[in-house]
């Protein structure tokens, strides 16, 4: 795949189907009379995610749905990881690609043990998705304290539009932490800029986790919206494939650490688990995680 020619990444993903007759929410048939044809419109993924705002947490995503279900284990299993390699009190965490502050806030609800603490800071290139973030989140901060999270709009992965710029995102005060999660972020970006900033802004043996659609899924659906004028509304995206993606990791200087493949299951969808439009991909591969630790030279 050719990389995009402007800066137009986004964090967070739903779900558009790659064909243009078929409906979010049902699976074509030869049986049934084609649907009409829905319009399409390719924009820039900031754009596309600033306008998808007002309705990204409540418009039914199933991809989110399943990024919860396995997060509940993975995340605390990885920030317990990052506890363990690091002596200082307090740790510092990254969410990559913040979005609305989804996954933030596992990161600052997550129950620290006794005498060790955690600051978070979020990053997104959307400002529409921040001051979402910003209003949920804020509750984490009080006047008394040093404020525990800290949300920034940036241009999170530099190298995308310009290789030659350094990986690391330009934001005053930052610097590298001790863990970050990067949660349906990645298929918006290019393999190799991704990792570059990734391990830009990890310490050495530093924990990530990532979290990212199948390339199964990515072959017939990506990320994107239907707008109140009926309109199909999608970004940029790499339907990258766990193979690459390892590989990437690996030549980046990342150990991996594990790797987890997921199907939409019955079961999700029989217990509401999964929103109705994952009847479509049971049986599919629709999301995989990596945790990976930045070696150590």
């Amino acid at each position: 795949m050719t990389q995009p020619k402007s800066v137009n990444m986004t964090f967070d993903t739903s779900l558009v189907d790659l064909n243009p007759n078929v409906s979010f929410s049902t699976t074509d048939s030869s049986s049934q009379p084609p649907k009409p044809s829905t319009p399409v419109q390719h924009i820039g993924t900031q754009e596309a995610y600033d306008q998808w705002a007002s309705v990204y947490d409540s418009d039914g995503n199933m991809l989110q749905a399943v990024d919860d279900l396995e997060l509940a284990a993975l995340l605390p299993q990885s920030l317990n990881q990052v506890l363990s390699e690091v002596n200082t009190p307090t740790i510092t965490l990254l969410d990559l690609g913040c979005g609305t502050g989804r996954n933030t806030e596992k990161l600052l609800s997550f129950t620290l043990p006794p005498g060790r603490e955690s600051t978070v800071i979020g990053l997104d290139f959307s400002k529409g998705m921040l001051d979402l973030a910003n209003s949920k989140l804020q509750k984490y901060n009080t006047a008394l304290e040093e404020p525990r999270v800290r949300l920034e709009q940036c241009d999170c992965f530099p190298t995308m539009n310009d290789p030659t710029a350094p990986p690391f995102p330009s934001v005053p005060g930052l610097a590298p932490v001790n863990g970050v999660i990067s949660t349906l972020v990645l298929e918006h970006v290019p393999l190799s800029a991704y990792f570059a900033t990734l391990a830009s802004l990890l310490l050495p043996n530093g924990i990530a986790v990532i979290t990212n659609m199948h390339s199964d899924m990515g072959a017939k659906s990506q990320a994107g919206f239907i707008n109140k004028q009926g309109v199909k509304v999608r970004g940029s995206s790499f339907a990258h494939t766990v193979q690459a993606t390892v590989d990437e990791a690996v030549r980046a200087g990342f150990e991996v650490l594990s790797v987890k493949e997921r199907d939409v299951l019955k079961e999700d969808m029989e217990s509401g688990q999964v929103g109705e439009r994952g009847w479509k991909w049971v049986g599919m591969k629709v999301w995989y995680g990596l945790v990976v630790r930045k070696v150590a030279w």
